[in-house]
């Protein structure tokens, strides 16, 4: 007996000393940088349908080529329209075509998705790490983010044995900063030494809760300048110019406004119908996307699309992201800096959001409020300032933290002192500049703030062109774009002139 207990006990021990725990600690890596995990945003991964077969099809991100064709079939639907002005029968085949393309993402009650929708998770193998080498990590953006943090967790731990080190860092992107945040929620801070968080929807967006709710408002000037801050820069791309002149000309000839009104009557007709009989059944259904519901439209848009009885468990886990990570997300993040995390958090400012919603004013980077991306700040709307007898909402013993163009009071954030806003930063889109100044805080033994270092302070300019920042400078003049969009229509005529010569020029 004695024996065999020896023997087992033998064993044991060399399972243990064999395990990949036992080896990496062992075999502990000094490189004084820990690995870097990128959190990418939504479509992080290919969402395959009939993944092997012979009908496998992606469906997110989209292929293109598929959707064309699938939409290609309403045209003799379209003829009917024409012919008949029956706008239901068009309603039933636009929803029939949209389910066909969407429905599968769509997941049950219990926020589960079909066994025939699939994505590959990726598995790490290689020990290398560094600041330029990082571990990608991708995901279903429609399950719960509790979910995807649990799998997030599986692959710190790998990521750790393979480098043997003892804790990661994230890098957060857009909705990567959900899925961190539900990790802190969940696991704590036990394996992370530094958290970015760039572009994140950490309190939502409030364009998906009015989408929820169903609002939907076009303003022709946001859906202008929302296409137009797109383009490349007009002094260097000629294709720019051109599509920049086409805007502009079919501004300028009322086209834009008939379009709009055409737009309108379709929403009137059929609105309502695609969005309660597709849209609304198959994106509500996703846990992932109500984690950007922020909590201002949450309980409005649960009522509006949520039914309690076939949808119990996909309630329970939205509620349980929202109350416990997103209306917690202050606590979460100063609990973590407490702790020893160093935590940075990037948002960008000055761009249109999206120009289909109410909210169109809120400033943003073109996709997520910077009220929400920073944690809290005081933003005036897009291309407004302060009134000049505003004062700093928090008093910081003398500490500012208004922007010099009066346009952010960042003294309501709930880190201040580690909050970044960059001026005409596009939503996620990062030049060198951008990869410096992640560079400068990854490599920091210790926490940085906005009063670190003279070239990063708080408010910063995007120079795109030069891939650098400078600082904002107090009333600053209105770009040319937006000069443009607020000019009588004499000037627009100027304006349009002006960028043909530019296509032509040489």
């Amino acid at each position: 007996m004695k024996k065999l207990i020896s023997y087992a006990v033998a064993i044991i021990m060399l399972i243990a000393t064999l395990s990949p725990a036992a080896f990496s600690a062992e075999n502990s890596c000094d490189c004084g940088q820990s690995p870097i995990v990128y959190i990418s945003g939504l479509g992080s991964a290919s969402l395959i349908r009939d993944a092997g077969s012979e009908n496998e099809q992606q469906l997110w991100k989209i292929d293109t080529e598929y959707a064309i064709k699938e939409f290609a079939t309403l045209a003799p639907s379209v003829a009917a329209l024409m012919a008949t002005g029956n706008y239901d029968a068009f309603g039933d085949d636009l929803i029939a075509v949209i389910k066909t393309v969407f429905g599968d993402l769509a997941l049950d009650g219990d926020g589960v998705s079909s066994d025939r929708v699939t994505y590959e998770l990726r598995e790490y193998t290689s020990s290398e790490h560094g600041l330029d080498r990082d571990y990608y990590f991708a995901y279903d953006f429609r399950i719960s983010p509790f979910e995807t943090a649990a799998l997030l967790k599986t692959a710190v731990e790998t990521v750790k044995e393979l480098t043997g080190h003892k804790k990661v860092s994230f890098k957060a992107s857009s909705m990567g900063g959900v899925i961190a945040m539900a990790y802190l929620s969940a696991y704590g801070t036990e394996d992370i030494d530094k958290i970015i968080f760039i572009n994140c929807p950490i309190l939502g967006t409030e364009v998906a809760g009015e989408l929820f709710t169903k609002q939907l408002e076009i303003n022709k000037d946001a859906l202008i300048r929302y296409g137009e801050q797109a383009l490349p820069a007009l002094d260097n791309d000629p294709l720019a110019a051109i599509l920049y002149a086409v805007i502009e000309a079919l501004d300028i000839s009322g086209i834009w406004d008939t379009l709009l009104l055409t737009a309108d009557f379709f929403i009137d007709k059929l609105g309502e119908k695609v969005l309660n009989e597709a849209v609304i059944p198959i994106f509500t259904s996703m846990p992932g996307l109500w984690s950007f519901v922020s909590d201002l439209y949450f309980e409005q848009a649960k009522d509006a699309v949520i039914n309690p009885e076939t949808q119990a468990g996909m309630l329970s886990k939205i509620n349980d992201y929202h109350y416990n990570v997103q209306n917690k997300a202050a606590e979460i993040l100063n609990s973590a800096r407490a702790d020893g995390v160093c935590i940075y958090i990037i948002a960008g400012y000055d761009m249109q959001r999206t120009p289909l919603v109410p909210s169109y004013l809120n400033d943003s980077d073109g996709t997520v409020d910077t009220k929400y991306a920073s944690v809290g700040a005081v933003v005036a709307p897009i291309r407004e300032t302060f009134s000049d007898d505003y004062t700093q909402a928090v008093d910081f013993d003398g500490i500012n933290y208004i922007s010099p163009d009066n346009h952010i009071d960042a003294s309501t954030c709930a880190l201040p002192d580690s909050t970044w806003f960059i001026k005409n930063m596009l939503h996620c889109n990062n030049h060198d500049g951008h990869r410096e100044l992640y560079r400068m805080m990854f490599e920091s033994d210790t926490q940085l703030t906005v009063f670190s270092d003279p070239c990063y302070l708080q408010f910063l300019q995007n120079d795109k062109d030069n891939q650098t920042f400078y600082e904002v400078v107090p009333n600053e003049d209105y770009t040319e774009l937006d000069r443009l969009l607020l000019a009588p229509s004499l000037l627009h005529f100027v304006a349009f002139i002006s960028c043909l010569l530019k296509v032509f020029r040489f």
